[in-house]
């Protein structure tokens, strides 16, 4: 979503905040654009388009040495009101041009609190939220006796989630920041400080770094960092060691960050196997979980909510939990479940998966679970967000290190063997599952990374045999089981990479209804792994084989049935069908890559979406 930077300090205020935008731009974003004091002005410089659009018009700038000031802030636009524009992008200023603000999020009430400054005499120039922000501050500063004043007054007039940070033109050595709901962290340095969206970001700049809770308003100089509440009272916060992340720009000679993070799901997996499962004849190392065996074993049922691919890696953490544990799992859309009324009780474990942690449906979502008695259990791949706070001493990192292309691919990948190990750690925990099951399931894990990197030295086989369906307009993926949800995945993915209209399906659900859209133009592609599902999904297929559409396969090495029937197979190792999905979804991630490629499609950013999905 959104992305934030700001700095204060002794360097050259531009290359810093571009620098910042840069790392930012993982999240996704639509426009950028930076706000800077100059002499006794305030200068706003935003485009649309990526963020080299802003450096071009940067380059048409010249500022005179004397007006240089090292304050400013930047800002990555993701849009929700207004459309992508060069006047939407951020920041923005109020009428008097004394005030510029960025924001991250999203203000429910701005319609209502925009009319009320518009009956005020105030004009709009924009079509965004973000606006009455600025415009509301500059209206209590007029009955305000300090800028603390008239933020902790504007922000008790707002309803929504936002991260916001503000420059005031009679201030041009602050930043004033405050945040709900949404991410904000503060860098420190020697003689400088930052604060951005994410800590990521500030590990490029800082060793150390302080994160804002709910309604903190911070006030950053050069020299130091003050907090305070909405009660304007002074308040004290610790600042935390960031872990550097040197090579977030890095993409180790591949074409595109996606390519690499494909290709490094086998070291993820290793690294991940290391540190909770060292070896199958232990039990799951989950030092940290501190989940306690009697509440385990007198589960009533489980709950996973998330959204896109963690929704995805929660169904088939359904089918590993009902195998291993006979408790009854449950999957929901986060956004779904804040409009139902689904029964849990002091008995019920909720699992809340988050790549970002910051997932604003889902955040919303497990909070209600919450409240009705449930333990919640996080599953993350970053230590510092707010699910993380939330789970507290019951959460599982994925520790998939930094992945900067928008579409999941390690994160789904680490998601999918935290949730497996969590299977395996619930049922030894309560004795459910036959310990020779187990330990033939944890030897299987212990396999993973040599079949991983086997399939994806396949890389070129796959795309020599993908590129010629780069023409069809539609695609429908099918599978069944544990299959199923890959067959949703890789349609999700197919649709984010090259806009092509693509439809997961469960194979049985082919002949009512699904099997009309098949012709010679919507290839299927279908999950075929030996097991107790594989005949039903080879029926399946011939069945969309007879109604002319092209056929492709994903089958493992040596299945003579798959390549008699299908007009493609993308080969992957012989595995056993209970961890397929994790050999299964790498094909389909080389499909949607190489066509999205073959099409000039923005891979790492694509249209319209974001990274870190930070608004409801």
């Amino acid at each position: 979503m959104c992305g934030i930077i700001g700095y204060v300090g002794d360097k050259e205020i531009v290359p810093v905040l571009l620098k910042g935008l840069h790392c930012l731009e993982y999240r996704g974003y639509d426009s950028a654009g930076i706000a800077i004091h100059e002499g006794y002005n305030l200068n706003i410089i935003k485009s649309i388009g990526k963020i080299s659009k802003l450096e071009e018009v940067l380059k048409g700038k010249k500022r005179k040495e004397s007006d240089r000031n090292n304050c400013g802030i930047g800002h990555t636009r993701w849009a929700t009101h207004g459309e992508p524009s060069d006047i939407n992008a951020h920041p923005h200023f109020d009428t008097d041009e004394k005030i510029a603000v960025v924001h991250n999020g999203i203000i429910r009430n701005y319609q209502e609190v925009k009319e009320k400054l518009i009956s005020l005499g105030i004009k709009f120039k924009t079509q965004t939220d973000t606006e009455v922000i600025v415009q509301l501050i500059s209206q209590n500063m007029k009955d305000s006796r300090s800028v603390l004043k008239a933020i902790s007054k504007t922000i008790t007039e707002l309803d929504g989630s936002y991260a916001i940070a503000v420059l005031f033109k009679n201030e041009p050595d602050k930043i004033y920041a405050v945040r709900k709901e949404a991410p904000l962290v503060i860098g420190i340095g020697i003689g400088e400080n930052y604060i951005a969206s994410d800590s990521t970001t500030l590990s490029q700049f800082v060793d150390k770094v302080i994160r804002l809770k709910d309604n903190e308003i911070t006030i950053i100089s050069k020299n130091g960092v003050e907090l305070y509440n909405l009660q304007e009272e002074k308040i004290k916060k610790e600042s935390q060691i960031v872990a550097k992340t040197k090579d977030i720009l890095d993409k180790k000679g591949f074409k595109h960050y996606l390519a690499k993070e494909i290709n490094e799901q086998a070291e993820v997996v290793s690294n991940l196997l290391k540190d909770f499962l060292p070896n199958s004849k232990d039990p799951i190392q989950f030092n940290y979980l501190k989940l306690d065996p009697s509440f385990l074993k007198n589960l009533d049922r489980i709950l996973i909510l998330a959204c896109g691919t963690a929704y995805h890696a929660g169904l088939v953490a359904k089918h590993v939990l009902e195998t291993l544990t006979s408790i009854p799992t449950e999957v929901q859309f986060a956004s779904e479940y804040l409009s139902s009324n689904a029964v849990l009780t002091n008995k019920s474990l909720v699992i809340g998966i988050s790549q970002s942690g910051e997932t604003a449906d889902t955040l919303a979502a497990v909070k209600k679970a919450v409240s009705k008695g449930a333990k919640l259990l996080g599953v993350t791949n970053r230590a510092d967000s707010e699910i993380a706070n939330l789970a507290k001493d019951h959460l599982i990192l994925s520790k998939a290190g930094v992945e900067v292309s928008v579409a999941a691919t390690k994160t789904f990948m680490a998601q999918l063997l935290s949730l497996y190990l969590l299977a395996i750690y619930i049922a030894e925990s309560t004795n459910q599952a036959n310990k020779t099951t187990l330990t033939n399931l944890k030897q299987a894990l212990r396999e993973l990374p040599q079949l991983i990197d086997q399939t994806l030295l396949r890389a070129e086989s796959y795309q020599e045999q993908i590129v010629q369906y780069a023409d069809k307009p539609d695609f429908v993926f099918i599978g069944r089981g544990i299959g199923y949800p890959i067959a949703l995945e890789a349609a999700l993915k197919l649709k984010e990479l090259s806009y092509i209209h693509a439809s997961g399906y469960a194979s049985g659900e082919m002949k009512h209804g699904p099997i009309a859209v098949l012709d010679p133009n919507v290839p299927v592609v279908s999950i075929c792994i030996p097991g107790e599902n594989y005949d039903r999904v080879i029926q399946n297929s011939l069945e969309a084989k007879s109604r002319s559409a092209p056929m492709i396969a994903v089958a493992v090495d040596g299945d003579k049935k798959a390549d008699s029937i299908f007009n493609t197979v993308l080969h992957i190792p012989q595995i056993a069908e209970i961890v397929s999905p994790f050999l299964t979804v790498i094909p389909l991630q080389f499909l949607s890559y190489y066509i999205a490629e073959h099409l000039g499609r923005d891979v790492d950013q694509p249209r319209n979406l974001a990274k870190s999905v930070t608004v409801e």
